[in-house]
């Protein structure tokens, strides 16, 4: 990485990459000692401070010796359930309200929901729409009756 902003600079300047390190290079001081690098230095005036860059400095050996392990590191993700597990686990068809057999209904696109030009959309369909989700939890009847179009009385809406 070094060698490829001696040569951005050399390329930039129109010199050699060998001048830009003879130009540039100088010993940095950092926690772990003396490390050589590439600094670039900007005078600005008696009143304020100099603009200095610096590049390098930074030890690139491989750290061995680990410290200490962690077993148990702190959990970085939520721990709480998102909001389709919670309505799984309510165990209540969002459409009739029955207890039995709960299932998912999934669709790929909310934007399949909402078409110009088309019939009238089923109560499924509406209710998915309005809440701008794009699983649904019923029972087993309900899911039946919307993957083939059939309406029952025990629908409520």
């Amino acid at each position: 990485m070094q060698r490829s902003l001696a040569k951005t600079l050399a390329r930039k300047y129109r010199v050699r990459v060998s001048r830009i390190y003879r130009r540039y290079r100088t010993v940095l001081k950092t926690d772990q000692g003396p490390r050589r690098g590439l600094q670039f230095t900007v005078e600005r005036g008696e009143e304020r401070k100099p603009l200095v860059a610096q590049w390098g400095g930074v030890s690139l050996k491989r750290k061995i010796r680990i410290d200490s392990l962690d077993d148990h590191p702190t959990q970085v993700w939520n721990s709480a359930r998102n909001e389709v597990v919670k309505r799984l686990l309510a165990d209540t068809c969002e459409m009739c309200g029955s207890h039995d057999g709960v299932e998912v209904h999934h669709i790929r696109h909310l934007k399949d929901l909402n078409v110009r030009g088309r019939a009238a959309k089923p109560a499924w369909a509406q209710m998915m729409a309005a809440r701008r989700r794009k699983t649904l939890v019923v029972c087993r009847v309900c899911h039946e009756d919307i993957h083939y179009g059939a309406s029952r009385s025990r629908q409520n809406s």
